[in-house]
């Protein structure tokens, strides 16, 4: 018979929970229909076929008629558990009508046969199938089917997932957080979701958000506890239940530990005009908050646009008063367009001086290298967290995939960075500069490992020429330097030279401060290293 007159079909049959309380242990038996179950809540073991498997919230896994089953819970709370029998069959159409069989094909992947998935995504696609049980007719049966169509592919995609990395790992489980956070979470439950030990969990959850997994749940729920402040005729009461308290003084307190002041004093507050004083584009950071600044830096000299923001942020800041950077920026400049607040950083020509102090509005903005924690400080003062959270997430996983285009190039040697001035070759350090936590932590290009200093080392030509890099990167440097360095005759001595494995991009608008910025740099440096490895 033609394969292309067969086709495969599932049905949904039934779906029941069972609730196994703590040091549970069923008997041996055999599966007797086609199913498969899910862990809701709760931990324990599945011995199938006389082999164990750990079970866990969002874990899912196959049943097929005769398989040898124990189920165990192990958990201090009960183990919920949904149970969906379905049948498969396999469809062939002949010309005398269509015949019915037991389908020789599986859904079960025996390699893996416990697999773990998004605990809030299966509760959602349960959700729709159990009340598609409920509907009758012809209309209710196809609504069933589509949803345990849907449950289907969603569950053979996470079969065919590979891995997660410990960094993969965690963003899981922040992503169910995000998800979650109005419910009850149990922080001994998201080690379990990410595969980890509670300890290596919480060592790298810290490391990428600088947070406990406790602080951070508190952020999300506080986040959006200020979010429905802003509505109208929104009550305390009921703010804190929709944030996952069910107490309102209890919600008041953690409110005021976390913010400051209390959530009346909170409420008071209103939208700011702000001004940007700095040497970084913070207005980046409002931009991509959704605030557009009255009055933000440029530098006419350096960028060639007739703001003097650099291209990508141009048409952004049309109605924004620039402020020449290059030199001082006097108050009077900043105070006639009446800001409600001034977001000031200390920098060349423009200290934090006792004009600035004066200005009850000016807030000062400390120096940082992480350009999270400037989103973060920003987002703070105009109430804009959980937006920044989104921000940073997004950014993450744009680096992610970066870093998985540059493989084939941050896999071929080490690297050096250097940055051409006047009478000056800068040579950047492997640690404490945005560019380069970006460049080697996060896209993971392999640094020179005798370069052990950080942020950058001036007039270090004579470092370089001791080094004798495999590659060496070139950013911010104008032609004319570069021009003077290609005539010395050192630089022609280098390995790198002669290997053709100079790379210099324009990197005039690289700005890995700020969200916009980032992700504009991050697209062109895609692009620059991928066309390079096409044309080698």
């Amino acid at each position: 018979m033609n394969k292309d007159n067969q086709f495969l079909s599932y049905f949904p049959l039934s779906m029941k929970a069972h609730e196994y309380q703590s040091g549970f242990r069923s008997k041996p038996l055999h599966a007797r229909r086609t199913s498969i179950g899910f862990i809701q809540s709760g931990s324990g073991c599945l011995f199938l076929n006389g082999k164990r498997y750990p079970l866990q919230a969002g874990s899912f896994f196959f049943l097929q008629p005769s398989m040898k089953i124990q189920l165990m819970c192990d958990s201090i709370n009960s183990m919920r558990l949904h149970l969906l029998h379905y049948r498969d069959v396999q469809l062939a159409f002949t010309e005398d009508g269509c015949e019915a069989a037991p389908s020789p094909a599986s859904l079960f992947d025996e390699a893996q046969p416990v697999r773990l998935s998004s605990p809030a995504v299966i509760d959602s696609l349960l959700m729709k199938l159990q009340q598609s049980f409920k509907e009758q007719g012809l209309v209710g049966d196809m609504k069933k089917q589509s949803i345990f169509y849907e449950l289907l592919l969603h569950l053979h995609s996470q079969q065919k997932l590979p891995n997660l990395t410990v960094n993969e790992s965690v963003q899981q489980t922040i992503a169910y957080m995000e998800e979650q956070y109005a419910k009850t979470i149990q922080m001994s439950e998201l080690p379990q979701l990410a595969g980890m030990t509670p300890s290596s969990y919480c060592r790298a959850f810290k490391k990428i958000t600088g947070m406990t997994p406790g602080h951070y749940l508190t952020r999300l729920r506080m986040v959006r506890a200020k979010e429905l402040m802003g509505e109208q005729g929104a009550a305390l009461r009921d703010i804190a239940i929709s944030v996952g308290f069910q107490d309102e003084l209890y919600f008041s307190r953690v409110f005021k530990k976390s913010e400051g002041v209390s959530p009346s004093v909170y409420l008071k507050r209103s939208d700011k005009k702000i001004a940007v004083v700095s040497s970084y584009f913070l207005q980046d950071h409002l931009l991509a908050l959704g605030i557009l600044p009255i009055a933000a830096p440029c530098f006419p000299n350096y960028y060639k646009t007739p703001s003097g923001f650099p291209s990508y942020l141009h048409d952004r800041l049309v109605d924004t008063v620039p402020l020449n950077a290059e030199r001082t920026i006097m108050t009077s400049d900043v105070m006639r367009l009446s800001p409600d607040m001034i977001l000031k950083t200390e920098f060349q020509k423009n200290p934090n001086d006792s004009k600035w102090n004066e200005n009850g509005n000016t807030i000062f903005i400390d120096r940082s290298t992480s350009w999270e924690q400037y989103l973060r400080s920003i987002a703070a003062r105009v109430h804009k967290e959980r937006e920044a959270e989104r921000i940073i997430r997004r950014m993450t996983l744009l680096e992610q995939a970066a870093r998985r285009k540059l493989a084939p190039v941050t896999k071929h040697g080490k690297w050096v960075i250097i940055r051409l001035l006047p009478n000056n070759c800068r040579l950047y350090g492997c640690k404490d500069h945005t560019f380069t936590e970006l460049f080697y932590r996060r896209l993971q290009f392999q640094s020179d490992e005798r370069v052990t200093h950080s942020i950058y080392k001036d007039h270090a030509l004579d470092d370089l020429i001791e080094l004798d890099p495999e590659n060496i990167f070139i950013i911010w440097s104008e032609e004319a330097e570069m021009n003077a360095l290609a005539a010395n005759k050192r630089w022609l001595s280098l390995r790198a030279v002669k290997d053709n494995r100079v790379y210099y991009p324009d990197t005039r608008e690289w700005d890995p401060w700020g969200p916009i910025g980032r992700e504009h740099m991050i697209r062109a440096m895609t692009r620059y290293f991928t066309q390079k490895v096409r044309e080698e």
